[in-house]
């Protein structure tokens, strides 16, 4: 009888402690503030690079030496939209083209930091009972901070010859996310454009 009475009056204890609490879950490798900060800061540095003077031009990308980042592919497709804006073309075939930009990737890759004051998260063992509970964490405050960065460099030959014309120096970015909780209140900040430019509806079919 005693172990029921703890463990019923233990369980809506743990019920309210762990609604203070929200796990982060995710379906994809990345969560959507990951992809947020990542492509965020690589679309600033892309955005800050100056080709200008190659407008028109033809251009094949070395990405030889392109760090193997994981998100490679995407930096390649906002470079190329970049050069797009200049009317620069991309060609396959290095012979074909007047100049070579060569991208380099130094940074691209997140990290996060967390400050807390308040009661960490505490094991609780039942007497008497082969059950143990878990505390989760109760912030007074609470700061949590993800952060993305980025360091690119471009250097622009002329094909047919190598010949150096440009070097166009880091260009370094960064993205942040932070969740707060004060006196058990969360909230978020950030500095990217997160806003949906279009608005989903739902729908209900109630047809069998």
């Amino acid at each position: 009888m005693t172990r029921q009475i703890l463990v019923i009056l233990f369980f809506p204890l743990l019920v309210f402690l762990t609604a203070c609490s929200t796990p982060w879950m995710t379906n994809t490798t990345r969560n959507a503030v990951e992809q947020y900060l990542l492509s965020t800061t690589v679309e600033r540095a892309l955005s800050a690079a100056k080709f200008q003077k190659y407008e028109n031009r033809k251009v094949f990308l070395d990405y030889d030496y392109f760090t193997p980042q994981t998100d490679k592919a995407y930096a390649q497709g906002v470079l190329e939209a970049r050069l797009a804006q200049f009317k620069m073309i991309v060609v396959k075939k290095e012979e074909e083209a007047d100049i070579v930009i060569r991208p380099l990737c130094g940074v691209l890759a997140t990290d996060y930091h967390k400050i807390l004051i308040g009661t960490p998260s505490l094991p609780l063992p039942v007497p008497d009972t082969g059950i143990s509970l878990v505390i989760p964490e109760i912030p007074l405050f609470q700061k949590f901070t993800r952060c993305a960065y980025g360091k690119f460099s471009f250097v622009i030959f002329e094909s047919k010859t190598r010949k150096p014309l440009e070097t166009i120096p880091p260009i370094r970015t960064s993205a942040r996310y932070v969740n707060w909780v004060i006196l058990l209140i969360p909230f978020k900040t950030h500095d990217m454009d997160m806003d949906d430019m279009v608005e989903g509806t739902t729908q209900y079919n109630f047809t069998p």
